[in-house]
């Protein structure tokens, strides 16, 4: 009996991510207007709204770049969802939801602001050469230029801005070859600040002054040619800006946004719907334990 092999049963991570998530979530959910709660036909759910939203966190927390391999995981998990078109329906429908239980997230746990950070990053539905012959979402995408990676590329750009604590506060979505300054002032306005730190992309003295009217100082490096200009151009505020690169390369380590492999303008919303309220569960969860907020969470 002494020789006989003791074996303990191992916690299945899926169901515990889930679970802590669900913890996450359910108080939130529960201050959502009556028409998202109790929809037509609600109580016909087999599935609470609550477990959808909490596994789709969970393939973000998991890191898991398909919807089909991640749909099958559950499955061989235990956890009851529907059948993988229904479940991704599900997914696509809760899209706005999700947005205010971030919302929400972030108004209760955000700390004051110190400066915001501004900046876009690409997401690359197919690569350049295959531009002209592609036809993935087509007329809503566009052909762009990436100056930081010096390429070209077919798809969107992801517009955000970060405060110091490592939250990012607002994003919007645009086709490629947008300019960084055109949406740069609707975001602002959306997400006021008093310290705006940019990089050379957002360099226009009339956007600078238009901001200035409305109480935000909109800092961005100056060209060499600009030294004269009445404005401070350290390598401090140049590293603090480039918080928000650190910021990105969590997310995309994560949410796969960078290469997304979708096909509907519904799913990519919804990727980057979760990775961000992912986002603000991360943060939060680091600054409590006293460390920084753009350290990821390793799993």
């Amino acid at each position: 009996m002494q020789g006989r092999l003791k074996v303990s049963s191992k916690s299945n991570l899926i169901q515990v991510t889930i679970q802590k998530f669900i913890k996450i979530v359910s108080p939130l959910y529960r201050h959502l207007p009556k028409s998202i709660r109790f929809r037509q036909n609600y109580r016909q759910l087999k599935v609470a709204d609550i477990t959808i939203l909490a596994c789709m966190l969970t393939r973000i927390e998991l890191r898991d770049p398909s919807e089909t391999h991640f749909h099958q995981m559950l499955v061989k998990s235990g956890i009851i969802v529907p059948e993988r078109s229904r479940y991704n329906r599900r997914c696509r429908d809760l899209t706005f939801a999700m947005k205010l239980v971030r919302k929400q997230l972030l108004r209760k746990n955000q700390p004051k602001t110190t400066y915001e950070v501004i900046d876009s990053a690409p997401i690359t539905l197919v690569s350049a050469r295959r531009s002209n012959q592609a036809k993935v979402l087509r007329g809503i995408a566009h052909k762009g230029f990436n100056a930081t990676k010096n390429v070209y590329y077919y798809g969107f750009k992801l517009h955000a801005i970060m405060n110091n604590s490592g939250y990012f506060l607002n994003w919007e979505l645009t086709p490629a070859n947008v300019d960084d300054r055109y949406v740069a002032e609707e975001l602002l306005t959306r997400t006021p600040a008093h310290q705006v730190l940019a990089d050379g992309g957002y360099l226009s003295r009339s956007l600078q002054k238009r901001l200035k009217s409305e109480g935000m100082n909109f800092w961005f490096p100056l060209r060499k040619n600009m030294r004269a200009a009445k404005q401070v151009n350290s390598s401090f505020l140049k590293d603090q800006r480039r918080k928000i690169e650190t910021g990105f390369n969590n997310l995309n380590i994560v949410g796969h946004f960078e290469h997304p492999g979708i096909h509907t303008l519904s799913g990519l919303d919804s990727r980057l719907t979760t990775m961000f309220l992912w986002n603000v569960i991360n943060v939060h969860n680091q600054l409590v334990h006293g460390r920084s907020g753009l350290k990821l969470t390793i799993n």
